[in-house]
């Protein structure tokens, strides 16, 4: 069993995502962000105001957002976001019935993130038995493994891993895609992974946000976590990686999801200046490759 202790600090991170999205229109943010004190602990972190983080409200809004119209294309209907933290996907996409949605986490954030969506659901009145919250630790395949007995046989997955990839070492990405590589085998469907960062994409990013190289120091020291050393060298290194993997490799840009920003007008920066950082950046849809 991988220890669990090590990975704990990583969910911190997760407060601070989730007062950043509850500026956008991404439904029960504003909830979850109140509900669990998200401002205090964003503070805590960056040591600044929500107003001079803005700029990063649309790159987090682009992800969630792009990873959810990748869900909508391939109609898949059973999902499983491992590391979700405080994620509202479960919430909004459990409102269609014929979803079937499981958060996966470790037992401090997953906890909090169940205590908080049944609060959000009981104030409404809405009973969401498509809704699940699972302990699992990504790096133990087991305890994947058996996440996967909500899901109904010979129906797609899609698995989710939205903001984990950034916080592991290089062998710890390895053990990761092994992982997801045989449930996939097991059980079929598509990766989702918006975390590809690569040390010349950190640079570009450290140009066009002046304070964001300060902000993943914060991050490092408060996870223990040396993200610029964990970032891959460059876009080849990280095809690379995925092909080593077992999987097929397409990318889905940020860019795709412009026009649904609603956090573009809290930007300081103009429409036309989103387009070219989203561009940067982008969302990969990993399937299995055939031998």
């Amino acid at each position: 069993m991988v220890q669990e202790e090590a990975y704990e600090k990583i969910s911190y991170t997760a407060k601070l995502v989730a007062h950043i999205r509850s500026f956008t229109d991404i439904p029960f943010t504003k909830e979850i962000a109140a509900a669990s004190g998200a401002e205090t602990d964003f503070q805590t972190l960056t040591g600044k105001s929500a107003e001079s983080m803005t700029q990063f409200t649309s790159l987090l809004e682009a992800r969630y957002k792009a990873t959810d119209r990748i869900i909508a294309r391939y109609h898949i209907t059973q999902v499983l976001e491992i590391a979700a933290g405080l994620s509202p996907r479960g919430l909004a996409m459990t409102e269609n019935p014929n979803v079937v949605y499981e958060a996966t986490d470790l037992p401090q954030i997953l906890e909090e993130e169940k205590a908080i969506a049944e609060s959000i659901l009981a104030k409404l009145n809405i009973h969401r038995p498509n809704l699940y919250y699972r302990i699992a630790n990504a790096l133990d395949r087991e305890s994947l493994l058996r996440a996967a007995i909500t899901f109904q046989s010979g129906k797609p997955i899609a698995i989710i891993t939205e903001g984990l990839l950034d916080y592991l070492t290089r062998e710890e990405k390895e053990t990761l895609a092994g992982n997801i590589h045989y449930f996939l085998k097991q059980h079929d469907g598509i990766w989702i992974t918006p975390d590809v960062n690569t040390k010349q994409s950190r640079k570009l990013f450290s140009q066009a946000y002046g304070n964001i190289r300060q902000l993943i120091q914060n991050i490092s020291g408060a996870t223990e976590r040396d993200m610029e050393k964990s970032a891959f060298e460059d876009e080849n290194d990280m095809r690379q990686f995925f092909t080593k993997a077992g999987f097929t490799i397409e990318e889905y840009p940020y860019s795709n999801v412009l026009e649904d920003l609603s956090s573009v007008k809290l930007s300081n920066l103009n429409p036309e200046e989103i387009f070219k950082i989203l561009q940067m950046l982008k969302t990969l849809i990993l399937t299995i490759r055939s031998s």
